[in-house]
């Protein structure tokens, strides 16, 4: 048997046997938020304080007023630490959970990984420079030490080239 599709069905995917549970959950959600939101203290006729989250029925309750009292969503679970309690070197960091270690020392390594991908770029775009430069001529000159035009003998430029070439070969992928 075919069952009929309703508006919440065909705009929420909600079938119609599932909408009590969705007001139980909605009115805990509600309830639970009006619950944690005051404190009502009394005294009964035997002379003992009560406190509670809902109010006595027979009345004659007084609202706590909770200033310093966690309120989901409203202030951070833990006071920021005070002045004095860093320790008489400044502020200390402080301790972090195993999970946030972890996770320090993950972006550590990929910061590392970054930054010895970004120099090992580097070194192929010089290798590379240097075989453009070193392969098609027969005579390279450069400057030595002293400031002078020196040409470089056919072994030199042989060795430079073998070891620009391996260099790409190992670290370079192109």
């Amino acid at each position: 048997m075919k069952q009929p599709v309703g508006l919440l069905h065909r705009s929420f995917g909600l079938r119609p046997a599932r909408l009590p549970l969705l007001l139980v959950w909605a009115f805990s959600l509600w309830a639970g938020a009006l619950a944690a939101a005051e404190i009502h203290t009394w005294t009964d006729e035997n002379g003992v304080v009560h406190y509670s989250q809902t109010p006595p029925p027979q009345g004659g309750d007084t609202v706590v007023e909770m200033k310093d009292a966690y309120r989901p969503g409203s202030v951070p679970a833990q006071p920021p630490a005070a002045d004095g309690a860093a320790g008489a070197g400044g502020t200390e960091p402080a301790a972090l959970t195993p999970a946030e270690a972890r996770r320090q020392q993950m972006a550590q390594q990929r910061q590392a990984n970054r930054e010895r991908q970004a120099q090992n770029q580097q070194l192929c775009g010089l290798h590379r420079q240097r075989l453009e430069q070193l392969e098609p001529a027969r005579r390279v000159f450069y400057t030595n030490e002293t400031g002078e035009s020196v040409r470089m003998d056919d072994d030199q430029r042989l060795a430079l080239i073998e070891e620009s070439r391996a260099f790409l070969d190992e670290n370079c992928s192109d």
